[in-house]
């Protein structure tokens, strides 16, 4: 039976693999029943003498050509020709293993063993652990410092490993991590697993009555996962929202709908996917309406691609959202997946989906003012890219970076052995430039930083490290925003009452 499904094709690139005389088999024999159909019997017996035809140039090809090649590169070559033929850079051959990946991150199934690791001036930490992973069961946190992997202290073995390219992921890890604040090393064993990946990867407040969804991909479960985090955004009093969907390369198609149509009116249609032929094109409405008046800004940007680019012109088109950010990517096409044998499957672009006014959204070419395609932002910024409270300045040494990396993790150890409060954080921050400020940092580390604002830098990288290591994630995320120009924009708009009416006359806080 052939077995098909809607999806999209955004950021997983599957190599053309090997195709067996199984699949050709199968199509040929999909030709040959539709002979049976009178209507079709001329025309279907025409196609399966065209299967015919490629099957006998194949073997004449194997049995006579002076510099011939295996039966199965002569297929894989002659599958790969028909692909390229199509100009469809979504088209692939399928094997179970890319098939099951593929499937896998649609479905929000994570691989490995679910850790976020930062390395910065020789040190490497944990930055997130993934709910429900093999590293949350072992019991790691973030902020622990990861000395060695395997037995191999990581200055010595893990620069080298994470550029190999070719290195075989590891099945099982032996670490060994420092922890803050006792300074207590302790042993961790990982085994790789799978586990369910969310679509939500941050939700917070804002302000007091604005709130943060991170919308980081747009896989089975995303509109579910958006209702609930905007739920509980709400019970803390929540009457906006800012739906951040930056870097988000999209997924379900079906999904992205139904996220959209939590903000829209009942009936209202996200979007629309015309196929092939003279078929009118088939109109999409979100499943629930939840919030239909609650204002929102959306922040996009380059990263921002097909089922999340529904969401984001969905809501402006009906004039519930505005978008801030960069200009995105631009695709607005749909693959589906054909399972041709247990051991094959074809994905192929089939339709062009459509927004709520018709329009076809295409691929964003060019810079500048020359650039077109994608969705142009309603508040264009030069730099939409989220911030990272523990980014340098990129000008700075290594020599630089170490040195002010030591300055902030010593200030920062000194803040939790003491107990130093973190809310609110200008206090925590300004107690830690004192500390940093203080003559008492050896003169050669201020030489090396003599030409640099290291004081500021270093303030920085220790009070986040502090809200790391406590697990102050909504307070993280409030300290970054001043360094987040978009999501400094979308939070303005949304505080101001005159912008919401005249550009959202149809919200309602």
């Amino acid at each position: 039976m052939v077995v098909a499904s809607l999806l999209f094709g955004d950021c997983v690139n599957v190599r053309v693999v090997v195709v067996v005389t199984a699949a050709v088999f199968v199509l040929g024999t999909t030709f040959a029943l539709g002979s049976v159909f009178g209507a079709h019997r001329v025309r279907d017996r025409d196609e399966w003498v065209d299967g015919r035809l490629l099957s006998t140039a194949i073997d004449s090809v194997r049995a006579n050509a002076l510099d011939s090649l295996p039966s199965e590169e002569l297929i894989k070559r002659a599958v790969s020709g028909m692909l390229r033929e199509l100009h469809d850079p979504y088209a692939a051959l399928l094997k179970p293993d890319g098939y099951q990946r593929y499937r896998g991150s649609l479905q929000g199934e994570g691989q490995g063993f679910g850790l976020t690791l930062r390395t910065q001036a020789g040190v490497v930490s944990v930055v997130r652990v993934a709910v429900g992973s093999p590293a949350v069961s072992a019991g790691l946190r973030p902020g622990d410092r990861v000395l060695t992997v395997n037995a191999i202290p990581v200055a010595e073995g893990w620069g080298r490993r994470a550029a190999d390219t070719s290195a075989t992921p590891l099945d099982t890890a032996r670490l060994v991590v420092w922890r803050a604040p006792t300074g207590d090393t302790v042993r961790v064993a990982l085994r790789r697993g799978q586990w369910h990946v969310p679509a939500v990867a941050d939700a917070a407040m804002l302000a007091d009555s604005i709130g943060y969804v991170r919308l980081a991909s747009i896989t089975a479960k995303a509109s579910a996962e958006v209702e609930h985090a905007v739920d509980a955004l709400r019970q803390r009093g929540a009457r906006a929202l800012v739906l951040d969907l930056r870097g988000n390369g999209g997924g379900l198609f079906d999904e992205g709908v139904n996220v959209a149509g939590l903000f829209l009116p009942r009936d209202a249609v996200v979007a629309s996917l015309a196929s092939r032929g003279a078929v009118p094109p088939e109109r999409h409405k979100g499943r629930v309406s939840r919030w239909p008046t609650m204002p929102l800004s959306i922040l996009v940007d380059a990263g921002t691609a097909s089922a999340s680019e529904v969401i984001a012109v969905g809501l402006r088109e009906h004039g519930r959202a505005l978008l801030v950010g960069a200009p995105t990517y631009g695709k607005g096409l749909v693959q589906r997946v054909v399972r041709l044998t247990p051991e094959f499957s074809l994905r192929l672009t089939t339709a062009r989906w459509l927004t709520p006014n018709g329009n076809a959204l295409q691929r964003r070419v060019g810079t500048g003012k020359d650039a077109h395609g994608g969705l142009l932002p309603d508040v264009t910024l030069a730099d939409a890219s989220r911030s990272d409270p523990f980014a340098v300045p990129r000008e700075w040494t290594s020599a630089q970076l170490l040195s002010a990396s030591t300055i902030a993790d010593s200030a920062a150890m000194l803040a939790i052995r003491e107990g130093w409060i973190t809310t609110p954080v200008t206090e925590l921050e300004a107690r830690l430039r004192t500390r940093i400020a203080q003559p008492s940092a050896p003169s050669k580390r201020r030489r090396d930083l003599s030409r640099a604002l290291w004081v500021p830098v270093a303030t920085r990288l220790a009070t986040a490290r502090v809200l790391e290591i406590q697990r102050e994630t909504e307070s993280l995320l409030r300290f970054a925003l001043r360094d987040d120009p978009a999501l400094r924009a979308g939070l303005d708009l949304l505080e101001s009452p005159t912008v919401v009416s005249r550009l959202l006359p149809g919200a309602r806080p």
